[in-house]
């Protein structure tokens, strides 16, 4: 459970890596739906979904997907108040904003523990560990894409390789 929560924080980074690319110039609603299906593509062929079982996945990955967002732009908020006013708050205040901190983290373990037993009833065991390991995989592809488009690293572009996961 701990390994997901680490694993949401690091996809958010992909996403907004790979909507802040060079390479997409297309307006947000355009990048977000570009974004989507890749995902989809990239999930549907490494995972093997079934038609029943995309039909399920999807809805539900999305509405965590959404949630997870919901807490980061949350926490980005609290992080950016508390950064422009730190040095003139009180020890009350900065004790409320550590606690604030830290219900985020907990929102973020409780839906975490909630819709990994939502994937196994889904997709089942191994594939809902199969998705984890995806996720860090794709997020991997979105960061070879963004270096690619800025002249970084080895400007692969398309993931190409690597271990592909049992099916």
């Amino acid at each position: 459970m701990k390994s997901s929560i680490k694993i949401l924080p690091l996809f958010m980074l992909g996403l907004l890596i790979f909507c802040n690319s060079n390479d997409v110039k297309a307006q947000p609603e355009e990048r977000m739906q570009r974004f989507k299906d890749e995902k989809i593509k990239f999930f549907n062929e490494r995972l093997a979904l079934s038609d029943d079982q995309a039909e399920k996945f999807w809805p539900v990955y999305e509405d965590l997907h959404n949630r997870n967002m919901k807490i980061n732009d949350d926490e980005r908020s609290l992080l950016t108040y508390y950064m422009s006013n730190f040095e003139a708050m009180s020890e009350k205040e900065v004790d409320e904003t550590i606690s604030k901190f830290m219900a985020f983290q907990d929102q973020r373990q409780a839906l975490s523990s909630k819709y990994h037993e939502e994937f196994i009833k889904i997709i089942g065991k191994k594939k809902t560990m199969q998705m984890y390991a995806l996720e860090r995989e794709f997020r991997v592809y979105l960061i070879e894409t963004f270096k690619g488009n800025h002249g970084e690293g080895s400007g692969r572009g398309r993931y190409r390789g690597g271990p592909q996961m049992p099916q």
